[in-house]
């Protein structure tokens, strides 16, 4: 897999190359940010086709346009490789490596359950059992008075 971006960025130093070794690992290549990267993390969003690569708490990059057949490959990625070099002016110029790293994938938030835990609902019941019991005594003292 080597995949580019389809599109001529305004700001070339917006490129980058994705490509993927004989072991399934996969490698990006970006230009290097200003900082070096802190627990850098990496999320997949489908929806989007992009990648999102935490570098650090407020650096941020976006990998868009991602091709149907890469996403497949990236769902299944713990880690993410990424080497960041430094931007020349000069096409011709060889390429110094800032940064090499792993980012490591983002756990997903879970998401909040409508649902009450099992203890809880099975105690939840108790009370509608003994709610229920009330209410029929009630009535039946209720008849037998009238």
């Amino acid at each position: 897999m080597t995949e580019t971006t389809d599109k001529t960025p305004q700001n070339p130093r917006n490129v980058y190359e994705l490509m993927e070794n004989d072991a399934g690992e996969v490698m990006v290549l970006i230009f290097a940010g200003e900082d070096k990267p802190v627990n850098p993390t990496f999320t997949l969003k489908e929806k989007e086709k992009l990648i999102e690569i935490t570098r650090s708490k407020n650096d941020i990059i976006l990998i868009e346009g991602l091709q149907p057949d890469t996403i497949e490959k990236i769902k299944n990625l713990k880690t993410l490789y990424v080497c960041e070099m430094k931007y020349n002016e000069n096409p011709e110029a060889e390429n110094e490596i800032v940064n090499a790293y792993a980012a490591t994938v983002k756990k997903k938030a879970v998401e909040p359950q409508n649902e009450l835990p099992k203890a809880e609902a099975s105690q939840e019941e108790t009370l509608a059992e003994k709610a229920r019991k009330a209410r029929e005594n009630l009535l039946k003292k209720n008849n037998s008075n009238n």
